[in-house]
């Protein structure tokens, strides 16, 4: 389908190409609560922030995702100096994931809630009992908030669930850590530096994964951005083929894209902050002779 069409279809028809589970690492989110006069260090950000979460949330499970893998506290948040942050960090999640309003919000919405990893934040522990308490079962749509300390944190929680259980397959493991088996996801949508880490790759949850960073920060996706990832991850990506005769010859026609391109993941300053260097694609609509 053209990317004109698929802008336009129907939310069944995208709903039958988008993937099971998703890793959404939203970033960005103080920048753009001062692009909207919110003070990131006020209780104010921790509204304004969760309105938009769950904005977000909302847009990809109707588009069909079923399963969002995210993250409320990650180990780069835990080494932050910035006056006021670190200590309003877990009650801010307390309340934004677990207060009344988030679950009168998730039984409203038919949503299921799991907190990943309180036992390395003891005062999160109760927001954790909440959500299981409140929103139950093994139903979908569902969220999963990974709170991450450190960046062996989700080893040392693999390795306690598989000696605990004597796991013997990723499945089995699966079970034991997360207490189902979560489809592995194959999309992963990220904000700002192209980079991976152990603290935005869950374990056992991806095998083949499809990435893409916005330079928009996360929350502020809208449906059109949405959408057009969801083409490419669906359409574009696809060039896989079983016989690859004349495959190769075929990039001839197309020799100063592949032997002149860019690198993706090269960057430059903007103030205090990295940006994708602009380029084109030289020679990408021109046709060389084999």
């Amino acid at each position: 389908m053209e990317l004109e069409k698929f802008l336009e279809a129907p939310l069944e028809k995208i709903r039958e190409i988008a993937p099971q589970t998703l890793i959404l690492a939203a970033g960005g989110t103080r920048r753009s609560a001062a692009f909207a006069g919110v003070r990131p260090e006020s209780d104010n950000y921790a509204i304004w922030l969760r309105e938009r979460m769950m904005r977000c949330c909302e847009l990809l499970f109707d588009h069909g995702v079923q399963h969002i893998l995210t993250f409320a506290i990650v180990e780069s948040q835990m080494q932050e100096k910035t006056a006021g942050y670190r200590e309003k960090l877990e009650s801010w999640v307390d309340w934004g994931l677990a207060g009344d309003q988030a679950l009168a919000d998730y039984e409203r919405l038919g949503w299921r809630v799991r907190l990943v990893g309180s036992e390395d934040f003891t005062a999160l522990a109760p927001a954790a009992a909440r959500l299981e308490e409140a929103t139950p079962g093994t139903a979908t749509p569902a969220i999963w908030w990974f709170v991450i300390p450190d960046l062996e944190a989700p080893w040392r929680r693999l390795f306690r669930a598989v000696q605990r259980s004597g796991a013997e397959s990723v499945e089995e493991a699966k079970v034991a850590l997360y207490g189902e088996s979560i489809p592995p996801a194959s999309l992963f949508l990220s904000f700002g530096k192209p980079l991976v880490s152990p603290a935005l790759l869950p374990p056992l949850l991806y095998d083949r994964i499809h990435c893409y960073w916005s330079q928009r920060p996360s929350y502020e996706m809208d449906e059109a951005q949405l959408r057009t990832v969801l083409h490419d991850y669906a359409f574009l990506r696809r060039t896989w083929k079983e016989d690859k005769q004349g495959r190769a010859e075929s990039a001839a026609l197309h020799r100063m894209a592949w032997t002149k391109g860019p690198t993706l993941g090269l960057g430059t300053r903007l103030g205090s902050f990295w940006y994708p260097t602009p380029s084109d694609i030289p020679g990408a609509e021109e046709a060389a002779p084999m």
